[in-house]
């Protein structure tokens, strides 16, 4: 089959199962049975996220064997198996699954007293775990991670076949299968840790959210607060998909969860399918990096450089800022261009009633972000603001939440964080493979080599890396990937820890938009009728600010919020004048349409703006300002012809 009819029939393939979903919609008793397991794995997790965790090893078992025993009755093993029931396979899948978790439950105490002297049983056990995770991940998030779990497995095994620096002793499986299941730096290592202290309890927030009303909420305010004025549609689309993008840690899933409203709505106004798909894709997408969630990956960060998550969500807050605020620039040079309507008066609600109707739906992530600031634990904070929306669901009628509406919550929440569990158990192999073998020190060695010492070469080898590895690997699983391998090297080559993490984050969430495999773009394409590759340079041309912030904070930390305040204020100020160039650069846009090198010489200057330097923004601010004057003059100088 020729290439290009492959990669049409994958798109075509993504798209479907964004939109239709990969898991079973069970039948019978298997959906009660599924049900009550999935309502207990919640409360459990909330309990403990009170009472606190056992210790680590014991926890991330009952955690992943809970988790597990889910994903094999809910996500079927082929395409052709029953979707209302389980299969033979499944029911074996999830009776090993529970095998292995109680194994370790039962012997904890004597596996921890043999530590480093691993019985037949633990190697045995080991393999089929692997085995298990692995058939997991394929089920849920697809074959791209775990071919690279395979890569790392055998680098582990084979490594004394490898070239230069990459040569090590190589391990046996007596060694590599019990350091991955009976130890807290393999499998249930970092990733399930915070999966199962964190993630789960986050998405279950979503879902809580969700069931109370605050989503038709908060998609009446974005309508309300931008839905009259110039490109409405889009800003009320880029408020509304970035909010709830923050929670469900997902772009894709964001995607399918609110462009079913803000797609037809930007189409009927007159945006092309291609344009109003890559809105949705570059708003969903930016939710994963908007605090005051930012999906999961910033719980891992937090974990990985061993700060506050406070920390991380204080020094995202401008970055995030900038990568909105040009979207809503974009948005508004496009609609000027096409003469795009904004929503007629008559279909937007009223902010004064949109706001006494729900402006209470503020109060959980109000008590979340102040929980988080006081510094309690991520889990102790989510507890809280949890009940308070159970809580606030009474105030109206139509949205208080019984019994059947927190069960069907708290089945809804573990539902959707199947997947990123998943994913993170197989990060663990990688994780785990990357430990043993001594391969992230190499990987950092090897990219200072090919820096030669130049930091800027090394962002650019991880920009690269982060680019390719998230085509397919879910954005949790990428971070920490490349947290272990890359990170150490861009902080030697002189980047600051929380720059340098940040740094890959944003990149390995800017895959969801970055042609040709943009998975969030592909989705929004299906939910358009657009053409996937098209929408996928709309997202990418909307998200450009995230390709370059990134290097700015790496270069100048004021855009994190660090440094003396008149940096910071001036970075913030020439940043916010560099993405308004951006917005018009890339859309060809001003008060007229814009001659293409006039679009050229934008971009420099917005870029240059972006830089922190002095020189810079001198350099930036008489570009992009002069730029801008010439083209209202130019405006004007039209106006008065026309006139004549």
């Amino acid at each position: 089959m020729p290439i290009g009819k492959l990669m049409e029939r994958q798109k075509e393939t993504l798209v479907q199962e964004a939109l239709k979903g990969k898991h079973r919609d069970l039948a019978g008793w298997w959906n009660y049975l599924a049900i009550t397991l999935a309502v207990g794995t919640a409360l459990y997790h909330i309990y403990t996220a009170y009472f606190g965790a056992p210790f680590a090893l014991l926890f991330r078992n009952i955690h992943w064997m809970l988790i597990a025993s889910l994903i094999f009755i809910y996500f079927p093993a082929l395409k052709k198996s029953p979707r209302d029931k389980p299969t033979v396979l499944d029911i074996g899948c999830v009776l090993i699954s529970i095998a292995l978790g109680m194994y370790v439950i039962l012997n904890y105490t004597a596996i921890a007293g043999r530590a480093g002297s691993p019985v037949t049983a633990d190697i045995v056990l080991g393999a089929v775990l692997v085995l298990i995770v692995m058939e997991a991940g394929r089920r849920t998030v697809g074959w791209p991670i775990v071919v690279i779990a395979i890569l790392f497995l055998c680098y582990a095994y084979y490594g004394q076949a490898m070239p230069g620096l990459l040569l090590h002793r190589g391990y046996s499986i007596a060694r590599i299968f019990p350091f991955l299941y009976l130890t807290d730096a393999g499998i249930f290592g970092i990733p399930l840790g915070v999966s199962s202290r964190f993630i789960l309890l986050f998405v279950i927030f979503g879902a809580f959210l969700e069931k109370a009303g605050a989503g038709i909420f908060f998609r009446d305010l974005s309508l309300a607060l931008t839905g009259r004025y110039v490109g409405g549609p889009g800003k009320a689309a880029i408020l509304f998909s970035g909010f709830i993008g923050s929670i469900t840690g997902s772009s894709t899933a964001n995607v399918v969860t609110t462009g079913t409203f803000t797609i037809p709505l930007m189409k009927k106004l007159g945006y092309s399918p291609e344009f109003a798909g890559g809105v949705e894709a570059d708003a969903s997408t930016g939710g994963q990096i908007l605090p005051p969630v930012m999906g999961a990956a910033a719980f891992v960060m937090a974990e990985y450089i061993g700060v506050p998550y406070v920390t991380v969500m204080v020094a995202a807050i401008v970055p995030a800022f900038l990568y909105f605020i040009t979207s809503f620039f974009m948005v508004h040079y496009r609609a000027l261009r096409d003469n795009l309507l904004p929503v007629p008066k008559a279909d937007l609600p009223r902010l004064s009633t949109v706001l006494k109707d729900g402006f209470y739906y503020f109060t959980p992530l109000i008590i979340l972000i102040v929980l988080l600031v006081m510094r309690f634990s991520p889990s102790r904070a989510v507890f809280w603001a949890l009940l308070s929306t159970i809580a606030l669901s009474w105030i109206k009628t139509d949205t208080r939440m019984g019994p059947k509406e927190i069960i069907e919550a708290l089945h809804s929440g573990v539902l959707k964080a199947l997947e990123v569990v998943a994913a993170c158990a197989v990060a663990g192999i990688i994780i785990g493979m990357v430990t043993m073998t001594g391969l992230g020190l190499k990987f950092s060695t090897l990219i200072e080599l090919l820096a030669g010492g130049n930091l800027m070469a090394g962002l650019f080898y991880t920009l690269v890396a982060s680019l390719i590895l998230g085509m397919g690997v879910p954005t949790t699983a990428k971070y920490i990937i490349l947290a272990t391998l890359v990170a150490p090297a861009l902080v030697a080559l002189g980047a600051p820890l929380l720059a340098a993490h940040l740094f890959i984050l944003y990149f390995g969430t800017d895959a969801d938009i970055t042609p040709p495999v943009g998975l969030a773009a592909y989705a929004a394409a299906g939910l358009a009728g657009a053409h996937p590759m098209k929408t996928a340079i709309e997202a990418f041309k909307m998200g450009i600010t995230a390709y370059i912030v990134p290097f700015a904070f790496i270069l100048g930390p004021a855009l994190l919020l660090q440094g003396p305040l008149y940096e910071i204020f001036l970075a913030c100020a020439t940043a916010l004048l560099a993405c308004a160039g951006l917005g018009a650069a890339m859309q060809g846009f001003f008060v007229r349409r814009m001659p293409l090198w006039h679009r050229g010489l934008l971009l420099i200057g917005s870029v240059m703006l972006m830089e922190t330097s002095m020189l810079g923004d001198l350099i930036g601010f008489l570009l992009v300002g002069g730029i801008f004057f010439i083209e209202y003059l130019a405006e004007k100088v039209v106006k008065k012809k026309m006139a004549a």
